[in-house]
């Protein structure tokens, strides 16, 4: 649990402690405090046990039978042709299976890392709900969804400008990696439409139905998707409605706090992102599919609310701040609450590849 203490309250002290005089810039106490958590966020998963994490030792495996290979043989699997010649390029590299899980953790994070360093207003609501946020416990699993999760940054940063053939292009090589980021190709339209508050008489009803016709939606959906579901079994309940109960909050206080006219084009095409979010989780509590789809999106969220609270409307300025408190201590308590409780993934307690379990 130590190493967990640390990950989050070194870089809280720093923006607080260290850089908390008035003097100092505020841009770079932020910068400095996100700079530091993403250098430990990114020792932890090049050090971690290969028992950290559900999935770790199965893509172990897969890397050394991919180092096995020869180069005419690599493709002829079911596993995403960019992912098998990956791992064929990194055996290459060493063939040593902590060199792969470091590789995938630079990587990865190198991808997520410079977004979040330019859009970051304030490093610790960031850092406390990214550490929140599903993707983190799968960062130390799922490696090959968070290569493709990655990728989804770079597309991000082709949409807001404008590059579409470079967004596509990106698009088809994140679905090399994981079938299941062909639905970063709505990140473009989603990102680029003006949905204001005056949309909220269509958005709202529209969200209901979906919540309330989610089941035969999701069956119409899973028959177009059938290639990446048939691995996953039939419509069974989940029972994950704290997720989406979370996201309908974040989404009221996305369109309740802000004032309209200050909002620019990102922060309205991250609000976007919410959306959407809200719209797949909805589809949670019938299958884990959902939230492996809502990867993608939930991960700007941290992103998304210090933008709001920055926008805030003056007559909710009050409230926005006090929103923006609870909300770091509410998370903090949360995330190591979850962790004692073991989370998810058996991600918690960490080991280290040295250690004897």
């Amino acid at each position: 649990m130590w190493v967990y203490v640390v990950l989050l309250f070194v870089p809280l002290i720093i923006q607080h402690a260290i850089y908390g005089k008035k003097n100092v810039d505020l841009e770079k106490k932020n910068k400095n405090a996100l700079n530091i958590f993403f250098i430990l966020f990114t020792v932890l998963l090049m050090l971690r046990h290969e028992n950290v994490g559900n999935d770790t030792k199965n893509y172990i495996y897969f890397f050394e039978n991919y180092a096995r290979m020869d180069w005419a043989t690599i493709g002829k699997d079911p596993v995403e042709i960019g992912f098998s010649y990956f791992n064929k390029i990194v055996s290459v590299l060493k063939n040593d299976s902590q060199f792969f899980l470091a590789v995938t953790a630079v990587l990865t994070v190198l991808m997520i890392y410079f977004t979040y360093r330019r859009l970051c207003l304030d490093s610790s609501l960031t850092i406390v709900l990214f550490c929140t946020m599903s993707t983190f416990v799968m960062a130390f699993s799922g490696i090959r969804q968070m290569l493709a999760v990655g990728l989804g940054f770079i597309a991000y940063e082709f949409t807001r400008n404008k590059k579409i053939l470079m967004f596509i292009l990106v698009v088809l090589l994140a679905m090399s990696f994981h079938t299941s980021a062909f639905i970063l190709a709505f990140m473009y339209p989603l990102y680029h439409a003006k949905i204001t508050k005056n949309w909220l008489y269509i958005v709202v009803p529209v969200l209901m139905f979906i919540f309330v016709m989610n089941k035969p939606i999701f069956s119409f959906l899973t028959v177009i998707i059938a290639r990446y579901t048939k691995y996953e079994g039939e419509i069974t309940s989940t029972g994950a409605y704290t997720m989406l109960i979370l996201f309908v909050i974040f989404t009221a206080f996305s369109f309740l706090i802000p004032d309209e006219s200050k909002l620019d084009a990102e922060t309205i095409g991250l609000r976007n992102f919410l959306l959407v979010s809200l719209a797949v989780q909805m589809f949670a509590p019938l299958h884990n599919l959902a939230m492996r789809m809502n990867y993608y999106y939930i991960i700007f969220i941290p992103l998304l609310m210090p933008k709001i609270v920055h926008h805030s409307d003056i007559k909710w300025k009050q409230i926005a701040v006090v929103g923006r408190h609870v909300m770091v201590i509410f998370f903090l308590v949360y995330f190591f609450k979850n962790a004692s409780d073991g989370g998810n993934l058996n991600v918690f307690p960490y080991h280290f590849f040295w250690e004897n379990i």
